[in-house]
């Protein structure tokens, strides 16, 4: 893969044939990564792919430095799965990177149907420094430490362990159609420790399942948008709320989602750390989704759910995550409701 990473010029294919496939550093060491540094052009990207019909998974941090670039899985048959973990170092703090996908100081990259699961440190995917990306109809699951409460530098993975970590960024960037699910902290967080976070919409997303807040919008968020989106059953291991307002966010918009727990009291939006101004929170719906079988992992709409035909007017997907087309009228979530199989 590093091969191809190495090679490659715009409008070029790679199709990863099934299989797996391993950086040839050592497994916990920082060499233990696959680095994309080249760059396709406007209009003709490098494109990394599955064989159509197969499944290739691919090992070690991934980190993408180059633009116009596109991470392709082609599902239901085959697919593309960045898989952890990365290993621990001597001090026993597992990950020697800060994710399972990096991207670092790119900007128009896209991953399109890609999973990211089971990496041990930080993030699945981490996002710092870039403009233009687009994340859509992804699945984020299962990333982080779940066997530890405090490591060895006192970090608590309940709180740093994320699905999705998004760090600064501005142009014009999307997260859509995601299954974000069961990660160790939140299933996406919005925290720049320097610098902003501009110009990301998070739009028909279904969000279940995270040990901590399923959303927090925290520190250097500043005008995103957050429409149309399932976030339920998340912070089953803290007192938080589904989403959060935290920190400095300012003028960021909530607006046409589900934030819903079992518990009243992990309900909605919690902004009791907010010092941020200018968001606006409007018409949030505090009620059971009806998945299709919740326990079981089936997150489609189920008759009856509020979320049917529920969605604002905002510049959505076509399809869902299944490819099923949307309506004039779409529902909230990753999945469009089919009335029958």
């Amino acid at each position: 893969m590093q091969k191809a990473f190495d090679t490659l010029a715009d409008g070029q294919v790679a199709c990863l044939r099934g299989g797996t496939y391993e950086p040839s550093g050592a497994y916990d060491t920082p060499s233990y990564r696959q680095t994309m540094l080249r760059s396709g052009e406007p209009g003709n990207p490098i494109v990394i792919q599955n064989y159509p019909g197969e499944t290739a998974i691919v090992l070690g941090l991934v980190v993408v430095r180059g633009n116009h670039l596109k991470l392709r899985g082609t599902p239901p048959s085959g697919g593309l799965i960045f898989q952890g973990p990365l290993g621990s170092d001597a001090g026993g703090v597992k990950g020697k990177g800060a994710s399972q996908v990096w991207l670092d100081k790119c900007h128009n990259v896209v991953l399109d149907h890609v999973e990211i699961r089971n990496n041990d440190y930080h993030a699945g995917l981490y996002v710092s420094d870039v403009s233009d990306v687009q994340i859509l109809s992804c699945y984020v699951h299962d990333n982080g430490r779940f066997d530890m409460e405090t490591d060895a530098l006192g970090q608590h993975p309940i709180n740093v362990d994320q699905g999705i970590y998004w760090a600064a960024s501005s142009g014009t960037n999307r997260i859509a159609n995601c299954l974000l699910e069961h990660n160790r902290a939140a299933n996406l967080q919005l925290f720049a420790g320097s610098g902003k976070i501009t110009g990301l919409t998070v739009v028909e997303n279904t969000i279940v399942k995270a040990m901590n807040s399923g959303v927090l919008i925290g520190k250097g968020a500043d005008g995103n948008v957050f429409a149309n989106n399932i976030v339920s059953m998340n912070s089953q291991q803290t007192n938080n709320g589904q989403i959060r307002l935290a920190d400095d966010a300012s003028n960021n918009v909530i607006d046409t989602n589900i934030a819903w727990c079992r518990k009243n009291n992990l309900n909605g939006v919690d902004t009791s750390t907010l010092s941020g101004r200018g968001n606006v929170v409007r018409r949030l719906m505090v009620e059971d989704p009806r998945f299709v079988n919740f326990p079981g992992g089936d997150y489609r709409l189920g008759p009856g759910s509020p979320a049917i035909n529920a969605a604002l007017s905002v510049d959505g997907e076509s399809v869902d995550m299944d490819g099923v087309r949307r309506p004039s009228r779409p529902s909230l979530g990753a999945y469009e409701y089919k009335s029958s199989p």
